[in-house]
C-alpha cells in the first residue's frame, strides 16, 4: 500500500511537468482537489499530491512542492524550509463502525475485535488517535486491536469493507462519505492535541506566481466554502 501511495507520488510530479505542486494529507484529498479544479478553472497550472503527510513530507524535501496543506503541529515538527503557514481551520477525530454495525460510546472499543488506524508516526489522524487512547485510559486494552494502516483513506476503505469493527478517521471524511457508516462518534477534543490544518509555504512558493495564487484562493469564500462542507471549522 505504501508503495502504491508513493508511486501515485510520483506519477503526479511527472504529470504536473511545471506544474506547480501541492501536497496534502490523504485525509484532505476531496476538499484540497476541489479547490484545485476550481483554480485549474481560472487558468491556473496546478497538480496535487495525496498521502499520509509523513510521506508527502519525504517527498516536499526533494523541492519539487511548493506547498503543503496538512496538520501545523506535524509540519512544525519536520525539518522543512518552511517559509510560512495560512491556516484554513480545525479538523477533528471522529470513531467509524461499519454500516449495520452500530455502537453508542468510545468503552465499547474494549468489546470490539479489530480496530483500524491511520499511521501512528506519519499520519496526522494516527498521531491524535495514540493521544486519545493514551489520555481516555483505554490504551491498555484496546492498543492490541489496533490495525495501523498508511492513512485515513485506508482506515476508510477498511472500514466501508468491513473488514474491521471500527476505525480512526477525520471529519471530513465523514462529510464526504455520509451515510456510510454505521456509528459515528466525534471524539472528546480534550482527550487530543488540536488539529490545526494551514497550508504551509515550502522555498518553492517564494517568487511563484502559482503559489501566491493558491494561497490567496484558499482565502477566498468559495474555499472558505468548500473546506467548511468537509467539516472543517
Amino acid at each position: 500500500m505504501k508503495k502504491l501511495l508513493f508511486i501515485s507520488i510520483a506519477a503526479a510530479v511527472a504529470f504536473g511537468g511545471e506544474n506547480l505542486l501541492v501536497g496534502a494529507g490523504g485525509g484532505y484529498k476531496k476538499p484540497v482537489s476541489e479547490v484545485i479544479e476550481n483554480l485549474k478553472k481560472d487558468g491556473v497550472q496546478i497538480e496535487g499530491a495525496f498521502a499520509n503527510l509523513g510521506q508527502i513530507t519525504i517527498q516536499a524535501k526533494e523541492g519539487k512542492m511548493a506547498a503543503i496543506v496538512g496538520d501545523e503541529a506535524f509540519l512544525k515538527k519536520t525539518d522543512l524550509d518552511i517559509k510560512g503557514y495560512e491556516r484554513i481551520g480545525k479538523g477533528a477525530l471522529v470513531l467509524v463502525t461499519p454500516k449495520g454495525k452500530q455502537i453508542k460510546d468510545v468503552s465499547e472499543l474494549k468489546n470490539l475485535a479489530k480496530i483500524a488506524m491511520p499511521d501512528a508516526k506519519k499520519a496526522i489522524y494516527g498521531v491524535r488517535t495514540t493521544e486519545f487512547l493514551k489520555n481516555s485510559g483505554l490504551e491498555t486494552d484496546v492498543a492490541p486491536k489496533m490495525l495501523p494502516v498508511a492513512g485515513v483513506p485506508q482506515v476508510v476503505a477498511y472500514v466501508t469493507n468491513g473488514e474491521v469493527d471500527a476505525g480512526f478517521i477525520n471529519s471530513t471524511e465523514v462529510v464526504a462519505r455520509a451515510g456510510e457508516f454505521g456509528s459515528v462518534i466525534y471524539i472528546d477534543e480534550a482527550l487530543y492535541s488540536p488539529v490545526f490544518i494551514s497550508a504551509a509555504k515550502l522555498a518553492a512558493c517564494e517568487g511563484n506566481e502559482a503559489c501566491a495564487k493558491f494561497i490567496e484562493e484558499i482565502k477566498t469564500s468559495r474555499s472558505k466554502e468548500i473546506f467548511a462542507k468537509y467539516g472543517l471549522k
